[in-house]
Order: structure tokens, then C-alpha cells, then sequence
């Protein structure tokens, strides 16, 4: 050691040598007996050598765009089941929604001309408003029998002049009760059109989905579809509960507009002054608006000594969540991962933050390095449970070395969040559904609903988004 005092520099004694020499000794001789535990893993020269693939993917890769006119076309299920959203003794929500479809074309990316057509057990040629005699503000619009709301959904992908050749309209909206009349399957024949169009119909690339269910007043006859010769007299209340659904089924078959012009219906609807009970089915929508928020510690339900962690900077300020996690040679606790995916509109407007972890398969894979160095002991991260606490996934693995023998290395783990909608429906899906349409205490539900949108739903392209990336470099304290 050398010491300055007043500009003059001070030669260290030999006794001080000594001191110094055997310091340095003892330190050199405890590394060399613990073997020096090497430091954590570089992470900027690993993603700049593009040593962990797809490090750095987007959460929702770009939809590429295909040919579409800039029209809006709004399909209006004209069936007379359809007469008591219109609450004569007020304003209704079916009728504020009516009203928005026509204002909303203008607001779309690109500006888009809007038409209609009328559905009942054939679909109208287009129309504008203006031209459509009565207006579907008034009952006598609803004086159809049947509904062929398959029909409809098959007359999405022809353009304006009814062929199959030529952009079909940008954007598809079909307003119903979501009842099937016509057809031996009713329901399966509505949901087999979908699944074509979802699927990619005829070949083409695939159609991007949306379905809003709103509850509106209702004031009119519920006609059974299960006994054709009943109907049920109706009438909602003020409790919003007692209102009756009725559905937006929007389409599009330019993919790469669908998520922000959806975005722009989903705020005007919120706008609604009677402020109505809103669900989405977001059946190709983005559900991770970006990384999320990840705690990781020692799982404090678990015995053992707890590692030792340290977040991660990067320079992307996006960059998925990464973690170092030191820990010891043995009795070491479990490792908890407290992930709250950041879940984008679309998603929690399908369900709540609970609902949707529930949806998530997890999985745990080592990805770096990519071949063992002989000689070298890598950690392991074995028995991934994941439990749901509070709207967080809360997974929790077992760290331990894979060899006690060898000298400790660095390894890092991704664990991965996919959604997998499989695992459960969205819970206003079931609580809208019903069996039965001939009783008043199920007017305020729709028949055979979920045998309609269940299939869309578990084929849904949201099942192969990752909505959760994290990683962790596991190494030695």
C-alpha cells in the first residue's frame, strides 16, 4: 500500500510487504481451494452474437396486409326476434350501437364507405342507410321468419358486385342476436362458416375475427328455436343483468388493419350513454401489449437457503425480463417466478387478469450454451409448478447442480408463457349461454351460444402467442 501525505510518497517497510505478500497468498490459496466461481454470463455479447434465438421476437409478429376495398359493410339480422331491442318506451343500446355503426367507417384506417345489407333467410343486395325502407330504428324493419346468419358470414369474402374475384370489403359487421334459424344444424352451420373464413377460405390467407356481445333493454318476444311454436314475452329492468345480448361478429379480411380499427370500434362503443354490459372475443387479436412485470426471489413456502438474484439491464428498453440467479452447492429453496403479463385491451375485455393466467401453459428450457463444455457442471431448474395468485402466475422450480463433481457453470434458462385456449373459456361465454330459449328466466341468455363460438375460440390463432418470455442465467454464488 502506498500512502500520500502532503505530495510526498512513502515506501512501504518490509513489514508491510510481508502483510501485502501474505494477504495475497491467502486470498489466491481460499480461490484456488473453492475453485473461483466463475461470473455471470455476458448478456450483451450474447445477443449480439445471436447466441440465444429469437431473443429479442415481438410478441405479435406484423399481419401482412391483402387486397380489400375501403368499405364497411354492416349485415343487419332483420328477424323479428329482433324488434325488442329496440325498447320502445326508450333508448336502448341496440339502438345507440345502430346509430355508432353509422358514424364509425369515416374513423376507420383507411376511411371507409359504409352499406347494409338486410339478413334474413336470404341476404340483401348493399344499401346505404338512407336507402334501407323502413330504417332498423323501426319495427317494421323486423318482419323476417328465419335468420341465415351462416349465409351472411359466407357472403363476407365476395365483393360488392357478388363474385369471388376481385378484394372483397375491408370490413365485415354482422348484428344479431347470434341465432341460427335455417339449416338442419343451425348453430354448427353459423360456426362452420366462421371457422372457414378464420381458417383461410378457398385457399386465401386468414380473416381476422372479432366478436363484441353487448347486453341491451329488450322489450318484445324471444322466439324458441327448440320448440318452433313458443315464444316468450320479455322484458329487461333496470338491473343490467336482466338485459338481453345481442352481438357485432366483425370480420376482416385485410389483416393487417383488423387490430386498430377494432381498437377504434371498442372505444366508441365505451362511449355508449346507457353504458351497457361489454364482452370481446378476440379471436386473432394481440393479448401482450408488451413485457411483464416479473418479480423472481426464493419461493418462501420452500425450505432450503435462498439464491441470490439480480435483474438484468439491456439496452432495449423493451427487452424481455432477465434474471442472474446465484445458488449454493446444495439445500437450495425453491425459485418463484411472479409473472403478471401485460395484457392488452382486447384480452381484458375477454376476461379478467385471473381468468386469463388461467389460460397459459408453461414451459422451461435451457437455452444457453448450446453444447456443454467438458468437465463443466450446469445447474438445473427441475419440477416447474406454476399455482395463480391474485391475476399473477406464480411458477416455482427446484435449483440444483446436475454434478457436484465438476466445476460450476453458467446456464441459462427461458421460461415461456403461451396461451392455450384450450385450457378455458372465457367466463361471460358460459354465463351467456343457455339450452333451454322457451322460459323467461333464460331470456336474458342466448341459445346454444357457446356451441357457436367455443370451436373459434380453442382454434383461435391467439393460441400460439407468447404472452410471457423470461430468462434465467443460473450459476454458482
Amino acid at each position: 500500500m502506498f500512502i500520500f501525505r502532503a505530495g510526498r510518497k512513502r515506501a512501504p517497510d518490509a513489514n508491510g510487504r510481508r502483510r501485502l505478500f501474505a494477504w495475497l497468498a491467502v486470498a489466491w490459496c481460499g480461490c484456488a481451494a473453492s475453485g473461483c466461481a466463475p461470473p455471470p454470463p455476458r448478456w450483451v455479447e450474447i445477443i449480439e452474437k445471436q447466441e440465444i434465438a429469437d431473443f429479442d421476437r415481438p410478441a405479435c409478429p406484423p399481419a401482412a396486409a391483402a387486397p380489400a376495398s375501403d368499405d364497411f359493410l354492416v349485415y343487419l339480422d332483420g328477424s323479428g326476434s329482433m324488434r325488442g331491442y329496440l325498447n320502445p318506451n326508450g333508448a336502448s343500446a341496440y339502438r345507440e350501437t345502430l346509430r355508432l355503426l353509422t358514424e364509425v367507417g369515416p374513423l376507420c384506417e383507411p376511411s371507409m364507405r359504409i352499406q347494409f345489407r338486410k339478413v334474413g333467410g336470404a341476404i340483401d343486395p348493399p344499401k346505404p342507410w338512407e336507402a334501407l325502407a323502413p330504417l332498423p330504428d323501426k319495427e317494421g324493419f323486423y318482419t323476417l321468419s328465419e335468420t341465415d346468419l351462416a349465409a351472411a358470414v359466407r357472403a363476407f369474402s365476395a365483393n360488392l358486385e357478388g363474385k369471388r374475384t376481385g378484394p372483397p370489403p375491408r370490413m365485415h359487421v354482422l348484428v344479431t342476436d347470434g341465432i341460427q334459424s335455417l339449416g338442419s344444424t343451425l348453430a354448427a352451420s353459423f360456426r362452420d362458416e366462421c371457422l372457414r373464413l378464420l381458417d383461410g377460405a378457398d385457399g386465401g390467407p386468414p380473416w381476422q375475427a372479432t366478436v363484441f356481445g353487448i347486453r341491451s333493454q329488450f322489450d318484445g318476444k324471444v322466439y324458441s328455436e327448440t320448440e318452433r311454436s313458443k315464444a316468450v314475452v320479455y322484458r329487461s329492468e333496470d338491473d343490467k343483468a336482466t338485459w338481453r345480448p345481442f352481438y357485432l361478429i366483425v370480420f376482416s379480411s385485410d389483416a393487417s388493419r383488423h387490430d386498430e380499427n377494432i381498437a377504434r370500434l371498442r372505444r366508441e362503443l365505451g362511449k355508449l350513454e346507457s353504458r351497457p354490459e361489454i364482452h370481446e372475443l378476440p379471436l386473432s387479436a394481440c393479448f401482450a401489449a408488451r413485457p411483464p412485470e416479473v418479480e423472481v426471489k426464493g419461493d418462501e413456502a420452500g425450505e432450503g437457503l435462498g439464491p441470490r438474484v439480480a435483474r438484468v439491464k439491456h439496452r432495449q428498453p423493451d427487452a424481455p425480463p432477465s434474471f442472474n440467479v446465484q445458488i449454493g452447492p446444495e439445500k437450495n429453496r425453491r425459485l418463484a417466478v411472479i409473472v403478471r403479463p401485460a395484457w392488452s385491451d382486447a384480452a381484458l375485455s375477454a376476461a379478467d387478469a385471473a381468468q386469463l393466467a388461467e389460460m397459459i401453459d408453461w414451459e422451461m428450457t435451457p437455452v444457453y450454451p448450446a453444447q456443454e463444455a467438458p468437465g463443466a457442471g450446469y445447474p438445473q431448474l427441475t419440477d416447474l409448478q406454476v399455482r395463480i395468485e391474485g391475476g399473477a402466475a406464480v411458477a416455482t422450480a427446484q435449483p440444483q447442480w446436475k454434478s457436484k463433481a465438476k466445476a460450476p457453470a453458467w446456464r441459462i434458462f427461458r421460461l415461456t408463457g403461451r396461451l392455450n385456449p384450450k385450457k378455458r373459456l372465457p367466463g361471460w361465454l358460459e354465463a351467456w349461454n343457455t339450452r333451454d330459449d322457451r322460459t323467461v328466466a333464460q331470456a336474458n341468455r342466448t341459445y346454444n351460444l357457446l356451441a357457436t363460438w367455443q370451436a373459434p375460440w380453442e382454434r383461435s390463432p391467439v393460441g400460439k402467442q407468447i404472452v410471457a418470455d423470461i430468462y434465467l442465467a443460473v450459476g454458482p454464488k
